[in-house]
Protein backbone atom coordinates (compact mmCIF):
# COMPACT_ATOMS: atom_id res chain seq x y z
CA UNK A 1 0.00 0.00 0.00
CA UNK A 2 1.31 3.41 -0.95
CA UNK A 3 1.78 5.86 1.94
CA UNK A 4 1.98 9.63 1.67
CA UNK A 5 3.44 12.26 3.93
CA UNK A 6 1.04 14.74 5.53
CA UNK A 7 2.54 17.65 3.61
CA UNK A 8 1.78 15.81 0.37
CA UNK A 9 -1.88 15.40 1.27
CA UNK A 10 -2.31 18.99 2.46
CA UNK A 11 -0.52 21.52 0.22
CA UNK A 12 1.03 24.53 1.96
CA UNK A 13 -1.29 27.04 0.26
CA UNK A 14 -4.37 25.08 1.29
CA UNK A 15 -3.06 24.72 4.82
CA UNK A 16 -2.48 28.45 5.19
CA UNK A 17 -5.96 29.23 3.92
CA UNK A 18 -7.56 26.63 6.17
CA UNK A 19 -5.83 27.92 9.31
CA UNK A 20 -7.01 31.47 8.59
CA UNK A 21 -10.48 30.13 7.83
CA UNK A 22 -10.67 28.43 11.25
CA UNK A 23 -10.23 31.74 13.09
CA UNK A 24 -12.47 33.76 10.78
CA UNK A 25 -15.29 31.21 10.69
CA UNK A 26 -15.31 30.87 14.48
CA UNK A 27 -15.38 34.65 14.98
CA UNK A 28 -18.08 35.26 12.36
CA UNK A 29 -20.22 32.56 13.94
CA UNK A 30 -20.58 34.69 17.08
CA UNK A 31 -20.32 38.25 15.79
CA UNK A 32 -23.41 40.52 15.71
CA UNK A 33 -25.26 40.43 12.42
CA UNK A 34 -23.08 37.71 10.91
CA UNK A 35 -23.79 35.18 13.64
CA UNK A 36 -27.42 35.96 14.38
CA UNK A 37 -29.90 33.11 14.40
CA UNK A 38 -31.68 34.23 11.23
CA UNK A 39 -28.47 33.97 9.15
CA UNK A 40 -28.11 30.62 7.43
CA UNK A 41 -25.11 28.57 8.53
CA UNK A 42 -24.08 27.93 4.92
CA UNK A 43 -24.12 31.68 4.28
CA UNK A 44 -21.77 32.21 7.22
CA UNK A 45 -19.38 29.55 5.93
CA UNK A 46 -19.40 31.01 2.41
CA UNK A 47 -18.76 34.49 3.80
CA UNK A 48 -15.95 33.25 6.04
CA UNK A 49 -14.36 31.36 3.13
CA UNK A 50 -14.60 34.39 0.83
CA UNK A 51 -13.01 36.71 3.39
CA UNK A 52 -10.33 34.10 4.14
CA UNK A 53 -9.35 33.95 0.47
CA UNK A 54 -9.00 37.75 0.42
CA UNK A 55 -7.02 38.19 3.64
CA UNK A 56 -4.83 35.08 3.67
CA UNK A 57 -2.03 36.63 1.54
CA UNK A 58 -2.05 39.75 3.75
CA UNK A 59 -1.89 37.73 6.97
CA UNK A 60 0.83 35.48 5.59
CA UNK A 61 2.92 38.47 4.51
CA UNK A 62 2.45 40.65 7.60
CA UNK A 63 2.14 38.17 10.47
CA UNK A 64 3.16 34.77 9.16
CA UNK A 65 1.42 31.41 9.40
CA UNK A 66 3.05 28.29 10.88
CA UNK A 67 4.37 25.80 8.37
CA UNK A 68 2.57 22.58 7.69
CA UNK A 69 2.75 20.27 10.70
CA UNK A 70 4.42 16.91 10.42
CA UNK A 71 1.72 14.97 12.26
CA UNK A 72 -2.02 15.04 12.77
CA UNK A 73 -1.81 15.85 16.48
CA UNK A 74 0.03 19.10 15.77
CA UNK A 75 -2.46 19.92 13.01
CA UNK A 76 -5.48 19.49 15.26
CA UNK A 77 -3.77 21.46 18.03
CA UNK A 78 -3.23 24.42 15.70
CA UNK A 79 -6.81 24.20 14.44
CA UNK A 80 -8.14 24.17 18.00
CA UNK A 81 -6.04 27.20 18.94
CA UNK A 82 -7.33 29.18 15.96
CA UNK A 83 -10.95 28.19 16.59
CA UNK A 84 -10.60 29.11 20.27
CA UNK A 85 -9.13 32.55 19.49
CA UNK A 86 -11.77 33.23 16.83
CA UNK A 87 -14.57 32.22 19.19
CA UNK A 88 -13.08 34.49 21.85
CA UNK A 89 -13.06 37.47 19.49
CA UNK A 90 -16.61 36.81 18.34
CA UNK A 91 -17.87 36.40 21.90
CA UNK A 92 -16.22 39.67 22.92
CA UNK A 93 -18.16 41.48 20.19
CA UNK A 94 -21.37 39.66 21.17
CA UNK A 95 -20.98 40.32 24.91
CA UNK A 96 -20.38 44.01 24.28
CA UNK A 97 -23.51 44.24 22.14
CA UNK A 98 -25.46 42.52 24.92
CA UNK A 99 -24.96 45.66 27.04
CA UNK A 100 -27.64 47.23 24.84
CA UNK A 101 -30.08 44.56 25.97
CA UNK A 102 -29.24 45.22 29.61
CA UNK A 103 -29.63 48.96 29.08
CA UNK A 104 -32.92 48.34 27.28
CA UNK A 105 -34.17 46.29 30.23
CA UNK A 106 -33.35 49.19 32.59
CA UNK A 107 -35.15 51.58 30.26
CA UNK A 108 -38.15 49.26 30.17
CA UNK A 109 -38.35 49.26 33.98
CA UNK A 110 -38.16 53.05 34.14
CA UNK A 111 -40.82 53.60 31.47
CA UNK A 112 -43.27 50.86 32.59
CA UNK A 113 -42.63 48.99 29.34
CA UNK A 114 -41.24 45.89 31.05
CA UNK A 115 -44.44 43.98 30.32
CA UNK A 116 -44.24 44.84 26.60
CA UNK A 117 -42.49 41.65 25.50
CA UNK A 118 -41.55 41.16 21.88
CA UNK A 119 -39.59 38.56 19.92
CA UNK A 120 -35.94 39.25 19.18
CA UNK A 121 -35.13 37.50 15.86
CA UNK A 122 -31.38 37.77 16.40
CA UNK A 123 -31.43 35.78 19.63
CA UNK A 124 -34.69 33.85 19.02
CA UNK A 125 -35.85 34.76 22.51
CA UNK A 126 -38.44 37.12 23.99
CA UNK A 127 -37.21 40.49 25.24
CA UNK A 128 -38.60 43.79 26.37
CA UNK A 129 -39.52 46.22 23.64
CA UNK A 130 -36.71 48.76 24.31
CA UNK A 131 -34.04 46.02 24.49
CA UNK A 132 -35.18 44.42 21.23
CA UNK A 133 -35.39 47.82 19.53
CA UNK A 134 -31.91 48.91 20.62
CA UNK A 135 -30.21 45.63 19.67
CA UNK A 136 -31.95 45.44 16.28
CA UNK A 137 -31.19 49.06 15.39
CA UNK A 138 -27.58 48.68 16.53
CA UNK A 139 -27.06 45.82 14.06
CA UNK A 140 -28.64 47.89 11.29
CA UNK A 141 -26.42 50.89 12.04
CA UNK A 142 -23.33 48.66 12.25
CA UNK A 143 -23.83 47.59 8.64
CA UNK A 144 -25.07 50.98 7.45
CA UNK A 145 -22.01 52.83 8.77
CA UNK A 146 -19.41 50.25 7.74
CA UNK A 147 -18.53 49.13 11.27
CA UNK A 148 -18.86 45.56 10.02
CA UNK A 149 -15.59 46.18 8.18
CA UNK A 150 -14.04 47.18 11.50
CA UNK A 151 -15.17 43.86 12.95
CA UNK A 152 -13.49 41.95 10.14
CA UNK A 153 -10.38 44.14 10.36
CA UNK A 154 -10.17 43.42 14.10
CA UNK A 155 -9.92 39.70 13.30
CA UNK A 156 -7.03 40.36 10.91
CA UNK A 157 -5.33 42.66 13.42
CA UNK A 158 -5.74 40.01 16.12
CA UNK A 159 -2.78 38.14 14.64
CA UNK A 160 -0.53 40.82 16.15
CA UNK A 161 -1.87 40.12 19.66
CA UNK A 162 -2.56 36.40 19.17
CA UNK A 163 -0.01 35.01 16.69
CA UNK A 164 -0.98 31.87 14.81
CA UNK A 165 0.72 28.80 16.23
CA UNK A 166 1.41 30.31 19.64
CA UNK A 167 -0.37 29.13 22.77
CA UNK A 168 -3.26 31.51 23.55
CA UNK A 169 -2.66 33.67 26.65
CA UNK A 170 -5.51 32.21 28.68
CA UNK A 171 -4.88 34.38 31.76
CA UNK A 172 -4.89 37.60 29.73
CA UNK A 173 -7.96 36.51 27.79
CA UNK A 174 -9.91 35.74 30.97
CA UNK A 175 -8.97 39.11 32.45
CA UNK A 176 -10.00 40.83 29.22
CA UNK A 177 -13.39 39.12 29.35
CA UNK A 178 -13.90 40.18 32.97
CA UNK A 179 -13.02 43.78 32.12
CA UNK A 180 -15.33 43.67 29.11
CA UNK A 181 -18.29 42.44 31.17
CA UNK A 182 -17.75 45.19 33.73
CA UNK A 183 -17.39 47.74 30.92
CA UNK A 184 -20.61 46.42 29.41
CA UNK A 185 -22.55 46.95 32.64
CA UNK A 186 -21.14 50.47 32.88
CA UNK A 187 -22.23 51.18 29.30
CA UNK A 188 -25.70 49.83 30.11
CA UNK A 189 -26.11 52.20 33.04
CA UNK A 190 -24.75 55.13 31.04
CA UNK A 191 -27.19 54.36 28.21
CA UNK A 192 -30.11 54.32 30.61
CA UNK A 193 -28.89 57.35 32.62
CA UNK A 194 -31.41 59.85 31.13
CA UNK A 195 -34.25 57.45 31.89
CA UNK A 196 -32.97 56.82 35.41
CA UNK A 197 -32.87 60.56 36.14
CA UNK A 198 -36.28 61.30 34.63
CA UNK A 199 -37.81 58.20 36.22
CA UNK A 200 -36.47 59.09 39.66
CA UNK A 201 -37.84 62.63 39.40
CA UNK A 202 -41.19 61.31 38.18
CA UNK A 203 -41.55 58.80 41.02
CA UNK A 204 -40.58 61.42 43.62
CA UNK A 205 -43.20 63.76 42.16
CA UNK A 206 -45.77 60.98 42.32
CA UNK A 207 -44.94 60.37 45.97
CA UNK A 208 -45.27 64.05 46.82
CA UNK A 209 -48.62 64.31 45.00
CA UNK A 210 -49.96 61.24 46.81
CA UNK A 211 -48.98 62.80 50.15
CA UNK A 212 -50.56 66.14 49.30
CA UNK A 213 -53.71 64.64 47.78
CA UNK A 214 -54.26 61.14 49.25
CA UNK A 215 -57.66 60.82 47.57
CA UNK A 216 -56.12 61.17 44.10
CA UNK A 217 -55.48 57.89 42.28
CA UNK A 218 -51.88 58.65 41.40
CA UNK A 219 -51.20 55.23 39.84
CA UNK A 220 -53.99 55.45 37.27
CA UNK A 221 -52.95 58.96 36.27
CA UNK A 222 -49.20 58.45 36.44
CA UNK A 223 -48.91 55.18 34.52
CA UNK A 224 -50.15 56.53 31.15
CA UNK A 225 -48.01 59.63 31.62
CA UNK A 226 -45.00 57.48 32.42
CA UNK A 227 -45.46 55.31 29.32
CA UNK A 228 -46.08 58.32 27.07
CA UNK A 229 -43.13 60.23 28.51
CA UNK A 230 -40.90 57.16 28.13
CA UNK A 231 -41.82 56.76 24.46
CA UNK A 232 -41.15 60.45 23.82
CA UNK A 233 -37.80 60.24 25.62
CA UNK A 234 -36.84 57.13 23.64
CA UNK A 235 -37.63 58.93 20.39
CA UNK A 236 -35.51 61.94 21.40
CA UNK A 237 -32.49 60.05 22.74
CA UNK A 238 -32.35 56.99 20.48
CA UNK A 239 -30.06 58.41 17.72
CA UNK A 240 -27.42 59.92 20.03
CA UNK A 241 -27.49 56.88 22.31
CA UNK A 242 -26.86 54.51 19.41
CA UNK A 243 -24.03 56.55 17.93
CA UNK A 244 -22.43 56.98 21.35
CA UNK A 245 -22.64 53.24 21.94
CA UNK A 246 -21.14 52.42 18.55
CA UNK A 247 -18.21 54.74 19.26
CA UNK A 248 -17.59 52.83 22.49
CA UNK A 249 -18.05 49.57 20.59
CA UNK A 250 -15.38 50.35 18.00
CA UNK A 251 -12.99 51.65 20.68
CA UNK A 252 -13.25 48.48 22.76
CA UNK A 253 -12.92 46.12 19.79
CA UNK A 254 -9.83 47.85 18.42
CA UNK A 255 -8.20 47.92 21.86
CA UNK A 256 -8.71 44.17 22.32
CA UNK A 257 -6.67 43.25 19.25
CA UNK A 258 -3.76 45.55 20.03
CA UNK A 259 -0.63 43.72 21.23
CA UNK A 260 0.36 44.23 24.85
Amino acid sequence: MTTYQLEQLVPSVLWTFFLVFCRLAAAIGFMPGFGDAYVNVRSRLVLAASISIAVTPVIQADYGIPAEPQNLFRMFALMFDEIFIGSFLGLMARVLLASLETGGAIIAMQTSLASAITFNPGQTSPETLPASLLSAMAVVVIFATGIDHVLIRSIVDSYAAFPAGALPPFADMSQAMVRLVSRGFLISVELAAPFLVVGTVFHVAQGLISKIMPQLQVFYIGLPLQVMGGLVLIGLTLPPLLYWFLAQYVDVLTSITQPG
